[in-house]
C-alpha cells in the first residue's frame, strides 16, 4: 500500500497513518481550499476538494477497509477533504455522490468526528435506503437536532405521518433548528456570518448554517416542512 509519494504506515492500533508527498500532501490541498474560499472563489475550491478526493479515493486499497488515524496531520487533513467534498455535492443535489463520500469517511474515521452519521441519514431518507438508514438509527441520538430531524422525516416519508414525541423534542430540546426549519426566509447575510465566525456560535447561527446546507432538500421535499407549520 505505498508508491514514492504515498505510503499507510501502520499505528500499531488497528489504524493507518497516511504520509503523503507532492500531490498526496494533503495538507497543503487544504491550505489552498481555505485560501480559495478567503478570497470568495468557491467553484476553484470545489474542484481543488472534487480532485483531492479522487487522489484519495484511488488510493485506497481495494480489498480492505482501512481507518485513517484522526491526530495525524495528513490523514486528518485528507478526511477533511473528503468530508468537504461530500458537503459540495450535497449543496448542488448529488446525493448520489455525497452517500458514497459520507461512506467512505464513515469507514476511514469510525468514530465521526465530522458527525457524519446526520447528513448520512439524510442521503438515506431523500433516497429511500431504508436498510441503510435503519442500520444508522441507533447513532441517531436525542442529543442532535440534525439526528432528531432526520429521524422525523424518516418516520414522515414512510408512514406519512409527524411522530408527536420527536416534534415535541425538536420543539423544547432544539428549538433554533425548529425556528430555522419552518422560517420562510433564511438569509444569509452579515450578521449570521460574524455571527457564524465567532469563537462560540449562536445555536440560531448553528441552526442556518444547517438550514443553508441542506437547503435543497427542503425545498424538493417541501410538504414535510409545510406539516410542522
Amino acid at each position: 500500500m505505498s508508491n514514492e509519494e504515498l505510503k499507510f504506515n501502520p499505528t500499531g492500533e488497528q489504524s493507518y497513518e497516511l504520509e503523503g508527498r507532492g500531490r498526496y500532501n494533503f495538507i497543503k490541498h487544504n491550505d489552498k481550499i481555505e485560501h480559495l474560499v478567503a478570497e470568495a472563489r468557491y467553484a476553484e475550491a470545489c474542484q481543488v476538494r472534487y480532485e483531492a478526493f479522487q487522489l484519495l479515493a484511488e488510493a485506497l486499497p481495494e480489498d480492505e477497509a482501512i481507518m485513517l488515524r484522526w491526530e495525524h496531520t495528513n490523514s486528518r487533513a485528507a478526511m477533511t477533504i473528503l468530508y468537504g467534498s461530500a458537503v459540495d455535492h450535497f449543496r448542488i443535489g448529488d446525493l448520489e455522490m455525497a452517500m458514497a463520500q459520507l461512506e467512505m469517511l464513515l469507514e476511514l474515521d469510525p468514530e465521526d468526528h465530522f458527525e457524519t452519521v446526520n447528513l448520512l441519514a439524510l442521503c438515506y431518507v431523500a433516497m429511500e435506503e431504508w436498510e441503510l438508514y435503519d442500520e444508522l438509527l441507533l447513532d441517531l441520538t436525542d442529543k442532535s437536532a440534525e439526528a432528531v430531524i432526520a429521524r422525523l422525516w424518516a418516520l414522515y416519508r414512510r408512514e406519512g405521518r409527524l411522530d408527536a414525541k420527536l416534534l415535541s423534542l425538536l420543539k423544547s430540546r432544539h428549538k433554533a433548528y425548529y425556528a430555522e426549519l419552518i422560517a420562510t426566509e433564511h438569509p444569509d447575510d452579515e450578521a449570521y456570518q460574524r455571527d457564524i465566525a465567532s469563537e462560540r456560535p449562536s445555536q440560531a447561527a448553528e441552526a442556518r448554517e444547517w438550514w443553508l446546507l441542506t437547503e435543497p432538500l427542503w425545498y424538493e421535499f417541501e410538504d414535510f416542512v409545510d406539516s410542522m407549520r
